[in-house]
């Protein structure tokens, strides 16, 4: 492997107690279920060793209960130190629970799960109904687009000082929009490529295999690579994926098409995929058909079709990310995909809350102390610890015991932002994968499909701005 083009990436706290707090907070260990854990920290609350959430200051009137609703896409999720959770929406319903238990005054919490392909109606499809959100848990290239329908509401008010500090820069930032939060970071996923060692080294390509590191290959290497697994893998075995059958996973194939140099977006946010940059890797993709790189038809194929192969040891190259790595063990490697430099690009998945105002000043100042809660000094950002967690002091705790932690944030300055500041990203995507799908039918030169794919998503992001409206 040519010392030119291979790089390599070097591997890269517990709250202070006030001086009248003698009784530390527990400290979850793996196998400590959230109950047990949670239970702790709600008796030290009930002890004044810690705070009671409610930091409100509405008057309690004794009226019914105030109702929250929180939503939040069904998405697995693993915790270093709780082998009881698996899915995401079992923290936030802990989250809601202890709440509820130790809010200032009576408040109702509904935590309703929705499917990943399912945000659109299940936020804007219900507002002005009682299923309205008002706080909402998500991947922020999915809710960022709610943004600008002018009922998300500014969150800097939430993250005092200590709340901003403890947040990582990087992921804080990917909520920041003109200036103001809008979005609070709970954990990132960071996304790379994972190969087949076995497959690479059956196919002479030993000398790509790197150990215990994210390695970057040119693009020439790249050809050479998967030329090589195509002239030597199985019958009904591929050497990467690729797909185009909606627009799950498309964030993959549009990092793909950075791997000539392209930047994707021009500096006023547009696409300008018709730069010679763009049109080289859509031609590289497309070339890459004829040459066997991809399952065949992948223009029909979803992104979990792609997956079943790789997790079967049919497919050589396959998306991973930090909290997906740890199923492969030893059997896989790590690449970051093509990109403009010879360090290759990422993509960060961060996930978080937004706050919806939904016309109830009572129902905005709960959902506000609801996040003042979970970022306060109790144990669920602790429940982060499984994937990249938002905050420096979890990740200091449990950094260690996260798999691939150090090494995934020390790529982190190979991510890029897939979003270009988009407007209405859900737009966009629905757009993108049909321009792909007819590229990898052959139905479009890459010309075509650039200037397609430029002119249809710029129309989208302009009437997104036309549309735009933050929240006052």
């Amino acid at each position: 492997m040519s010392s030119e083009s291979r790089r390599t990436h070097r591997r890269m706290i517990e709250p202070a107690l006030s001086p009248t707090q003698s009784v530390a907070p527990p400290i979850p260990r793996r196998g400590m279920t959230r109950r047990a854990f949670c239970a702790g920290a709600a008796f030290l609350a009930a002890a004044g060793a810690l705070p009671l959430a409610g930091c409100s200051g509405l008057p309690f009137t004794g009226a019914a209960p105030v109702r929250l609703v929180v939503k939040v896409p069904r998405t697995g999720h693993d915790v270093v130190f709780d082998d009881s959770i698996s899915q995401v929406e079992m923290v936030i319903q802990g989250m809601a629970d202890e709440f509820q238990r130790t809010y200032a005054r009576p408040v109702d919490v509904e935590v309703i799960v929705f499917e990943q392909n399912q945000y659109d109606e299940a936020v804007e499809g219900s507002f002005d109904t009682d299923k309205s959100p008002d706080v909402l848990y998500g991947d922020y290239f999915n809710i960022s687009t709610y943004i600008r329908t002018g009922r998300v509401v500014p969150l800097d008010d939430v993250a005092t000082p200590a709340i901003r500090d403890d947040l990582f820069d990087d992921l804080w930032n990917m909520g920041v929009v003109e200036g103001r939060a809008y979005m609070m970071p709970y954990l990132a996923r960071q996304n790379v490529l994972a190969y087949n060692k076995e497959m690479f080294r059956n196919a002479g390509l030993g000398e790509f295999i790197a150990e215990g590191e994210i390695t970057a290959w040119s693009l020439s290497e790249w050809t050479r690579i998967l030329d090589a697994l195509s002239a030597s893998l199985p019958e009904g075995s591929f050497p990467m994926m690729m797909y185009a059958g909606s627009s799950q996973g498309d964030t993959h194939i549009v990092t793909l098409l950075r791997s000539a140099g392209s930047n994707i977006y021009d500096e006023a946010g547009h696409f300008n995929l018709s730069a010679p940059e763009g049109v080289s890797a859509f031609r590289w993709i497309q070339d890459g058909v004829g040459r066997g790189w991809f399952p065949p038809h992948a223009e029909n194929l979803e992104i979990e079709d792609c997956s079943s192969l790789f997790r079967q040891g049919q497919l050589a190259i396959y998306m991973v990310n930090n909290a997906s790595i740890t199923r492969y063990g030893d059997a896989v490697g790590l690449v970051n995909f093509p990109g403009p430099d010879a360090d290759g690009s990422a993509t960060a998945f961060a996930s978080g809350f937004q706050i919806f105002d939904n016309g109830d000043a009572e129902k905005l100042q709960v959902a506000r102390d609801f996040l003042s809660f979970v970022y306060g000094d109790g144990c669920w950002l602790d429940y982060a610890a499984g994937a990249i967690p938002a905050s420096k002091r979890v990740s200091d705790r449990y950094g260690a015991d996260i798999p691939f932690y150090d090494l995934f944030r020390a790529n982190a300055g190979n991510v890029w932002d897939f979003t270009g500041n988009n407007p209405d990203t859900q737009t966009v995507r629905e757009i993108f994968y049909t321009g792909i799908h007819d590229l990898l039918m052959g139905k479009t030169t890459p010309e075509e499909c650039a200037a397609f794919l430029d002119e249809r998503c710029n129309a989208a992001i302009d009437e997104g701005w036309a549309k735009s409206q933050l929240h006052e």
